[in-house]
C-alpha cells in the first residue's frame, strides 16, 4: 500500500487529483494521510487468516496462491468487479497495479479511458536477459523467454472463465487473444517502481517499460498521519541502549507463532541483543516479558530502521526499500510469492542474507545476525543504501505517467 501512497501524494501535490482504490480495511490508513480513498470489496486482513490461505502459507507454494488467489476473486467476482467498475467511472485515468490489471483493464476498455500499470514485484515482462524470476535455473536467451510464455499460459487458463464473463457483462467483443496479449497490443505502460541497483532494466524492452527507482512516503507526509505517530515510550527504550534486530512480518500471517515466540526467547536468553518485535498482521502469544524486547503492532519504519542494526523482516517490497534505504542489511525470511525472489537478490548482491521461513531455526537466525555485522555486508549495505536514496520514484513515475496521460 504503501509505495501507492507516496504515488498519490506526489500527484496530488501535481495538482492532480486522487482516489486509491483498495479492500476496505485500508481506508483508515489511507485516509490518514489526506488521500481520497475507494473501497473494493473484501478485507485483505481477513483473507489472509483464512483457512485456505494460512495452509498455502504454510505450503510456501506459489502455483497453491495463484489458484487460491483466483479462487478468492471467483467466489466474489461480482462484487469486486462491481466496486472496480464503480470506482473507474469516477475518474479520468486509471493506474492498477499487476496484481488487479485484468479486471480494470476490462473495466477501463468498456469505459473507454486509458490505463497504466505499476508493478513494485520482480518483472513479468518477458526478456532474453533473464529468467522469470523464480524460474531462473539456466541463463539461456530462448530459455528466459520461454517462462515468461509458460507463466502467462497457467495464468490465463485460470483466470479466463471470470474474464470472460466480464467481457459479456459488459457487451464487449469476445477476447481474440489472451489478456496478456491484449495488453501487449494496446501498448499499455508498465511502469516498474524498484531500484536498478536490485534489478537492471533489460536492453530488449520497449521504452513503455521503464525502472524508476522505489515509491517512498516523505517524512513530512508521514508527520501529519496519526498511524507514524512514534510512541515516546518507544524513543526512550531505542536511547537505552545499543542498536535493537528489528523482526517483523508485515501484511503475512506468520504460520508458526509458537516456533518464532521460542526463537525471540532463545535471543533473549543465549544472546546480547535488544530485540524490537513489529507484529503486524501477526498473532504472537506467550511473547517473554524482558528488558531487552519491545512490542509494537505497527511502527513507522522509514524513522525506525536507521536505528536498528539489522531488520528481519518477510522480503514484502515496502518493507525491504525502508530497510535498504536506511543501509542496514536485511534478514529476509520469506514465506511465499515474490519474497523469496528479493530474498535471492538481496543475498546475491551481498546486502543481506535470505534465510526461507522453513529453514528457520534459532542457531541459524543466530548466525545470520552475526553475517550481517561483518565489515562486508555493512559496508555494501550502505552504498547500496546511499544509492537508492538518491533515486527519486516517485518524481520519475509522476513524469512517465503525465507524458502517457495528458
Amino acid at each position: 500500500m504503501q509505495p501507492y501512497i507516496a504515488l498519490a501524494l506526489g500527484l496530488m501535490n501535481r495538482g492532480h487529483q486522487v482516489t486509491l482504490a483498495a479492500p476496505q480495511n485500508f481506508k483508515d490508513f489511507v485516509e490518514g494521510y489526506g488521500v481520497a480513498f475507494h473501497a473494493l470489496h473484501g478485507n485483505a486482513e481477513e483473507m489472509v487468516y483464512s483457512p485456505e490461505c494460512m495452509k498455502v502459507i504454510k505450503s510456501g507454494s506459489n502455483l497453491a496462491f495463484v489458484r487460491l488467489f483466483v479462487k478468492i476473486q471467483h467466489d466474489m467476482r461480482y462484487e469486486l468487479f462491481n466496486t472496480v467498475l464503480n470506482g473507474c467511472k469516477a475518474v479520468d485515468a486509471i493506474i492498477a497495479n499487476n496484481v488487479g490489471c485484468m479486471q480494470v483493464s476490462i473495466a477501463a476498455e468498456h469505459l473507454h479511458k486509458k490505463i497504466l500499470i505499476i508493478q513494485l514485484n520482480p518483472p513479468a515482462i518477458p526478456t532474453s536477459t533473464f529468467a522469470l524470476p523464480g524460474f531462473d535455473f539456466i541463463n539461456h536467451p530462448w530459455y528466459n523467454k520461454l517462462t515468461y510464455r509458460v507463466m502467462e499460459r497457467v495464468v490465463w487458463r485460470m483466470a479466463k472463465p471470470d474474464l470472460i464473463e466480464f467481457r459479456q457483462l459488459l457487451r464487449l467483443p469476445p477476447f481474440e487473444q489472451t489478456i496478456f496479449k491484449n495488453l501487449t497490443s494496446q501498448k499499455i505502460p508498465v511502469i516498474h517502481a524498484f531500484s536498478e541497483e536490485l534489478i537492471e532494466r533489460p536492453p530488449d524492452w520497449d521504452s513503455r517499460y521503464p525502472v524508476t527507482g522505489f515509491m517512498t512516503i516523505n517524512e513530512g507526509d508521514r508527520k501529519s498521519n496519526a498511524a507514524d505517530t512514534i510512541a515516546q515510550d518507544l524513543v526512550n527504550w531505542l536511547q537505552a541502549g545499543e542498536k535493537p534486530v528489528y523482526i517483523g512480518f508485515g501484511s503475512i500471517p506468520i504460520p508458526d507463532p509458537n516456533k518464532l515466540s521460542q526463537i525471540i526467547q532463545h535471543l533473549l536468553t543465549h544472546t546480547n541483543h535488544r530485540i524490537l518485535f513489529c507484529a503486524g498482521w501477526s498473532h504472537v502469544p506467550h511473547l517473554p516479558q524482558h528488558a531487552n524486547l519491545y512490542v509494537v503492532s505497527a511502527v513507522n519504519h522509514q524513522w525506525l530502521f536507521a536505528q536498528c542494526k539489522t531488520a528481519v523482516i518477510h522480503g514484502g517490497i515496502g518493507t525491504l526499500t525502508a530497510v535498504l534505504k536506511a543501509g542496514i542489511p536485511p534478514i529476509v525470511v520469506s514465506l511465499f510469492v515474490d519474497q523469496p525472489i528479493w530474498g535471492k537478490i538481496i543475498e546475491r548482491k551481498k546486502v543481506g542474507v535470505h534465510l526461507p521461513w522453513r529453514k528457520l531455526s534459532a542457531p541459524r537466525l543466530v548466525r545470520a545476525i552475526n553475517e550481517t555485522s561483518t565489515a562486508a555486508l555493512t559496508l555494501q549495505a550502505i552504498t547500496i543504501g546511499e544509492k537508492i536514496s538518491k533515486e527519486d520514484g516517485v518524481s520519475n513515475a509522476i513524469r512517465h505517467i503525465e507524458n502517457y496521460f495528458l
